[in-house]
């Protein structure tokens, strides 16, 4: 489980930390302690602590460690379900965002309501023209 007591007092340390909304420092803790010493409950504690400072694929990573090295604790999978429930709640509202974005006119923002939703293409080709154009002798577009 952990390999000394300095290890346990450590993971003891960091659940305090995490308690207390002391992320970062409860993740730095918890990274002392050796690779072959780490208990579930400290790939636990680093997943929620990692999930708490954004680092959400590190965060998912530990929780599904501590899950499969303790596969009956009740609350190592309520947090990984919590977790993936935040995960695909936001995943849900960014494609809400860009198909709204996309095809809805009143999400429309107002630069590409002239040249539909990819300004990038539109300029892009307009560009193209203006330079074969401007090739051949003539100018498609006189301000550049």
């Amino acid at each position: 489980m952990y390999g000394n007591y300095a290890d346990r007092n450590i993971v003891i340390e960091a659940k305090r930390m995490i308690e207390s909304g002391r992320f970062s420092a409860a993740y730095d803790l918890l990274k002392t302690v050796m690779p072959g010493d780490r208990s579930a409950e400290w790939f636990y504690l680093a997943g929620k602590a990692a999930s708490k400072l954004g680092m959400y694929e590190e965060s998912e990573d530990y929780m599904k460690k501590a899950r499969f090295m303790d596969p009956d604790n009740r609350e190592y999978d309520e947090e990984y379900n919590r977790f993936n429930g935040y995960r695909n709640g936001y995943d849900n509202r960014a494609r809400y965002y860009n198909e709204r974005r996309r095809y809805d006119s009143s999400g429309c923002l107002p630069c590409c309501c002239c040249c539909g939703d990819d300004c990038c293409t539109t300029c892009c080709q307009l560009w193209c023209c203006d330079s074969c154009c401007e090739c051949m002798g003539g100018d498609f577009i006189t301000c550049c």
